[in-house]
């Protein structure tokens, strides 16, 4: 007979008998039952096998039961396999059985496990004085390795201890760790032993401590107030990650105003820290300060503490001029190198207080987080030497000049930045900024699904919408001198086409009509011209102007390179302006009437000048290239450089940016 299943228990009821003629046999399963029984140490963990026929059926574990409740009636051969080098089937195996319909046939397995195993049962026995008081370490195998000794096992073991370890049969090393300097092993460290199965090897370790050498610190305090609780001393201080402090020769242990302690130490140098010192009062000598330890001697390590009431430091801050850090200062008294303050606080710019419990003695008072536009009349640090029960003045002074301000927009935002690149202030969505004459609104392109023209406060408050351009869109806000008009871009006719309006949106006056107006008006710092984009000549991008109520059209520019962008300086001699004449886009500048067109040195490669209040800077745009894992690519980005080209400044970094705005002084 064969066994022709794929998986024992489907419940086969067409059965094919090998050494019989082929043909079809109807009969009932019957079912069968393994019984396993382990007994002995360290039994197989991973179970045996279930063979029947040959055929791996099953897995079952070292004590358990498994029944196939659908097995081909007939004869067959049963095997427990998968056992464990250390375990043996006691009882017969194979088993052969014969399945009968409907019965339950049962095999019973028996099996012995016996430990691979020994054990060494450790023992330490220390006599002498100075016992080490934190024990020792057992190490089973060691290696050495480039992070130092790794070990097998490794165990705690007291001075006085014993400890069981379980190991494989054969040689094994055992070595005794963290042994104090004034202890010694009787034999050798480590020491090898050989173990056999089953049976527990004794590894008997024998020290001797010598008396140690003794650090006697002493303390001696005199005046007020003093330290309620006394100090505590430390052995061999160090500190952690954390900054916490831990000593090497045991625990801080307190000591009073006038106390005495004796340490323990090993044969060497040591420093002994006194720690809890009040403020105001001062240590004769070093702390930490070194000590050496000899033979059996005892070396004194006195510590002399003086006490005097402690005074105060009145410190006075006053700020004056134009655009006042709002954060304040912070004033710090004995600040360490790479550590904090002793004493700290946050200031208004206008503001005293006095710091009280500063110790007597020579101290540092410094002013932090003072604004760039804002100067220190003497600097920053003060040196002061705090009397007694007394108190010392500490005065700054600072005076802060108007910080230079741009608005641009970028990621469809409006914003404002220093011109040094510093505190960028979102206001509000929209495009294309320009601040009103006195720097208290600004124009630009928003957006309510035509685009239109709004205004609105540095702060983001206060948006009103002037224009309503519905199907058509507006662009290009630019307000006149005296902050009454405002000049921009629509296509409400059809085609872009200039106009004006009040500051108010009323009153909305159409100032070109047909003269190949493109955009980006800028009005003349007199108020009667403005200049702006046109392609009088289809392909040609040029400036023109207009007088202010529209008369007077004249095309500043005919260069075949493109010109576009044109911004007035702000005493009205010149316009800067971007053309491609010479090659790529770069600021020029030229008369106000187009001639005179010139370099700037020998090229600023950008766009969309905006000149500074006094004309002596630009701010622009340029790409610059950012390279990510995979590639590079290209953005505008905020520039600011001076009006000869020179001292040229990334200002904004990160997004597109376009449109700067240079915010006017009021």
């Amino acid at each position: 007979m064969c066994w022709r299943r794929v998986v024992l228990g489907l419940g086969c009821l067409l059965a094919i008998a090998c050494d019989e003629p082929i043909g079809l046999q109807v009969a009932g399963p019957g079912s069968l039952r393994i019984t396993v029984s382990t007994t002995g140490l360290e039994p197989d963990s991973d179970g045996y096998f279930v063979i029947v026929d040959g055929l791996n059926v099953a897995t079952i574990s070292a004590s358990a039961q498994w029944t196939d409740p659908s097995v081909q009636v007939g004869e067959h051969s049963v095997l427990l396999g998968g056992t464990a080098a250390n375990c043996t089937v006691t009882s017969l195996n194979p088993v052969a059985i014969k399945v009968r319909a409907q019965t339950l046939t049962t095999v019973t397995f028996a099996v012995q496990c016996v430990s691979t195993h020994g054990s060494l049962h450790i023992t330490t026995a220390t006599s002498g004085v100075d016992l080490d008081p934190n024990g020792y370490y057992v190490c089973l195998d060691p290696t050495a390795g480039s992070y130092g000794t790794s070990c097998t096992y490794r165990q705690p073991i007291a001075v006085n201890g014993a400890v069981t370890v379980t190991v494989g049969a054969g040689d094994h090393h055992v070595l005794l760790e963290d042994i104090a300097g004034n202890c010694a092993v009787s034999g050798d460290n480590p020491r090898v032993v050989t173990t056999s199965v089953g049976n527990t090897i004794e590894v008997a370790l024998s020290l001797t401590c010598t008396t140690l050498p003794r650090l006697h610190v002493t303390t001696a305090t005199t005046g007020a107030p003093v330290a309620p609780n006394g100090y505590s001393v430390c052995v061999d201080p160090a500190y952690d990650y954390y900054d916490d402090l831990y000593c090497y020769s045991g625990a801080p242990q307190p000591i009073g105003l006038s106390g005495a302690l004796t340490f323990g130490v090993s044969v060497g140098n040591h420093t002994v820290l006194l720690n809890g010192v009040p403020d105001n009062c001062v240590i004769g000598g070093t702390n930490p300060r070194p000590a050496s330890a000899t033979g059996t001697d005892t070396t004194q390590v006195p510590f002399n503490i003086t006490c005097a009431p402690p005074g105060s430091v009145h410190v006075s801050i006053s700020t004056v001029g134009v655009d006042i850090d709002p954060d304040g200062y912070t004033v710090c008294i004995d600040q360490p190198a790479g550590d904090t303050c002793h004493w700290s606080r946050n200031f208004a710019v206008n503001e005293a207080f006095t710091f009280a419990g500063v110790s007597a003695g020579a101290h540092t008072v410094v002013l932090n987080g003072a604004a760039g536009n804002c100067a220190i009349s003497g600097g920053n640090s003060r040196a002061v030497t705090v009397p007694s029960a007394g108190s010392v003045d500490v005065t700054f002074s600072l005076t802060c000049a108007l910080v230079e301000r741009i608005a641009f927009s970028q990621n469809g935002q409006i914003d404002v930045v220093h011109a040094d690149g510093s505190a960028l202030a979102i206001v509000t969505a929209g495009h294309a900024p320009a601040w009103a004459p006195d720097g208290t609104r600004l124009a630009y392109e928003c957006s309510a699904g035509n685009v239109d023209i709004c205004v609105v406060n540095p702060d983001g408050s206060g948006k009103v919408q002037l224009t309503t351009e519905s199907p058509a869109a507006a662009a290009h806000p630019a307000w006149s001198p005296d902050g009454l008009k405002i000049a921009f871009a629509s296509t409400r006719s059809g085609a872009p086409e200039l106009y004006v309006m009040h500051a108010d949106g009323s009153s909305v006056v159409r100032l070109t009509n047909g003269v190949g107006f493109v955009g980006s008006p800028a009005w003349s710092p007199d108020g009667n011209t403005i200049v702006f984009d046109c392609r009088v000549d289809a392909g040609n991008d040029d400036i023109c102007a207009v007088h202010a109520d529209g008369t007077g059209f004249v095309r500043l520019t005919t260069d075949a390179g493109h010109d576009y962008g044109a911004a007035w300086k702000p005493d009205g001699s010149r316009l800067a302006f971007v053309t491609t004449r010479f090659g790529t886009d770069e600021i020029a500048l030229m008369n106000s009437d187009g001639t005179g067109v010139t370099r700037i040195g020998s090229g600023l490669a950008g766009s969309e000048p905006a000149w500074s209040v006094d004309g002596s800077q630009f701010a622009f745009v340029r790409s610059v290239e950012d390279c990510g894992y995979y590639d590079c690519y290209t953005y505008p980005v905020i520039f600011v450089a001076r009006a000869d080209g020179g001292n040229v400044n990334q200002v904004t970094y990160g997004n597109e940016a376009h449109s700067p705005a240079w915010k006017p002084h009021p």
